[in-house]
């Protein structure tokens, strides 16, 4: 039971992120579009706030970003997390900073009001981002909230690693560098908290 306690902080999401992806593409309930980010919309269909990151367009983004939720699962293991929900409490923290950084983005720097995204990637990169610091640094608490990561110079050098190899990869064609960017900074910031 103390397992399954442990593993429902990265079930609850990947069944979310499997879930939409089901409803959106076998039971065809919805289009990607009509959930996905878009800077424009997000003040008339604020849902979209929430639904953006568990959207994927296809089975290959879906897989990497389960991927990616793995990734986490190991690292905040060999970072001894005292805390059985901390990656539940990073997506919460991270969807609002990170849209709050896309949206300023789109809509101040790159004049882009009608950029779509999906995925899980942005909550992946802050998650990286939080896991990169905190594997330097150490983090015990984070909003008074008792986490108890521990340094680990192995696990930095594999974010390290990780987070250098995804902003290569941001640059490829249609995927988001904007997206993964904002999360890597929301990761950053919710770190100094």
């Amino acid at each position: 039971m103390k397992i399954i306690k442990k593993e429902v902080q990265f079930i609850i999401p990947s069944f979310l992120c499997f879930l939409l992806f089901i409803i959106i593409n076998f039971k065809g309930f919805f289009f990607v579009s009509d959930l996905s980010y878009w800077s424009i919309g997000l003040i008339k269909q604020p849902y979209r706030i929430l639904s953006y990151s568990f959207v994927h367009k296809d089975f290959n983004h879906l897989l990497s970003n389960l991927f990616g939720i793995i990734v986490v699962r190991y690292c905040f293991i060999n970072l001894n997390l005292k805390n059985i929900f901390l990656f539940l409490y990073l997506i919460i923290l991270l969807i609002p900073i990170q849209t709050f950084f896309l949206f300023i983005l789109d809509n101040f720097i790159f004049y882009n009001p009608n950029h779509l995204l999906v995925g899980f990637s942005g909550i992946i990169f802050g998650t990286f981002s939080f896991i990169l610091l905190s594997s330097l640094y150490g983090k015990e608490y984070i909003l008074n909230i008792f986490i108890g990561l521990k340094k680990n110079n192995e696990i930095y050098k594999l974010m390290t690693v990780f987070l250098s190899l995804g902003i290569v990869y941001s640059f490829l064609p249609s995927i988001s560098l904007s997206g993964h960017i904002a999360g890597i900074l929301s990761g950053f910031i919710i770190f100094i908290l």
